[in-house]
């Protein structure tokens, strides 16, 4: 028997989203609150983020394998930098069948849709030497953003398979535009979330 259970999408900024929904809240509340109400079969997060690889052109497509917190530091509650207190772990693995079933959707849309760790932060990231530094620090990871990470723990605590459809909107320098990314959240962004999460949304 299918699973009628939904998939629950949150996104951090209503622009990201314009095509599958029309109201936001804070992504981890509104996480909690999917897992409470509508007892999802998995959790996406989508959104934008900064590229870590310099002088790529926007709107490349990447599928989670992971999140974590670059910024946390719970040291001496914990090992090392980025060990989330609590939970003992740095990365929060994503779903792999769920990562695998996006990214097939994604590279359908966009031919150079790649899949990777996703850092999340608590600011946007506008320095090259910043963006650099974490580039060095993390190797594995392919953008950076504000709230993948929190929805990762939400799905992880509550048990739940999750992964994320990022869309890079910047170079996460010093020529980052508010009005821009805006603009391109809303005018392409959007439209491809809905494009690769509707043509396998049966399949999560």
């Amino acid at each position: 028997m299918a699973d009628v259970r939904p998939v629950v999408v949150i996104a951090a900024l209503a622009q990201e989203a314009h095509a599958l929904v029309r109201r936001m809240v804070a992504a981890a509340m509104a996480a909690q609150y999917a897992c409470d109400v509508f007892k999802p079969r998995c959790l996406i997060a989508i959104g934008l983020a900064g590229a870590l690889e310099g002088g790529r052109r926007r709107g490349r497509v990447i599928v989670a394998t992971g999140a974590m917190q670059h910024d946390i530091d719970g040291r001496p509650l914990t090992d090392a930098k980025g060990v989330v207190p609590g939970l003992g772990i740095s990365i929060i693995p994503a779903n792999p069948a769920v990562a695998e079933t996006l990214l097939r959707s994604a590279r359908y849309k966009s031919e150079d849709a790649v899949s990777g760790l996703v850092l999340t932060g608590d600011q946007i990231v506008t320095s090259r030497a910043v963006r650099d530094g974490l580039a060095r620090e993390f190797p594995e990871a392919t953008c950076v953003d504000m709230e993948t990470a929190a929805i990762a723990q939400v799905a992880h605590q509550n048990g739940l398979p999750w992964s994320a459809l990022r869309v890079t909107s910047d170079s996460a320098d010093e020529t980052f535009d508010l009005k821009g990314v805006i603009g391109f959240g809303v005018d392409t962004a959007a439209n491809l979330f809905e494009s690769i999460i509707h043509a396998v949304v049966d399949e999560l």
